[in-house]
């Protein structure tokens, strides 16, 4: 499993949000397991989401993909930043 951490801009949360929600199926098809979004406090337009994927080569596939970016730009969205992430520890 990997971790992948993607910071988006919205223009509209609820618009961008209805496009998120469409690409479920999409998103699982391409070996995605979670998704938890997250809003800034300050600022709701800045999201970003916590994927769990089964690889990293699947992950990069999908949120380096061109056709994701267009998705997104008809979304009023754009990706700022994508980290991925391996998983050292669990603790409290």
């Amino acid at each position: 499993m990997v971790y992948v951490l993607a910071d988006l801009k919205v223009e509209n949360y609820e618009t961008w949000k209805a496009f998120f929600d469409k690409r479920s199926d999409t998103r699982e098809g391409s070996g995605a397991k979670e998704a938890h979004l997250f809003r800034n406090s300050d600022d709701p337009n800045d999201v970003l989401i916590l994927f769990i994927w089964d690889t990293k080569e699947n992950a990069r596939e999908y949120m380096e993909s061109e056709n994701l970016r267009k998705y997104l730009k008809n979304a009023g969205s754009e990706i700022k930043k994508i980290t991925y992430l391996d998983e050292q520890e669990t603790s409290i």
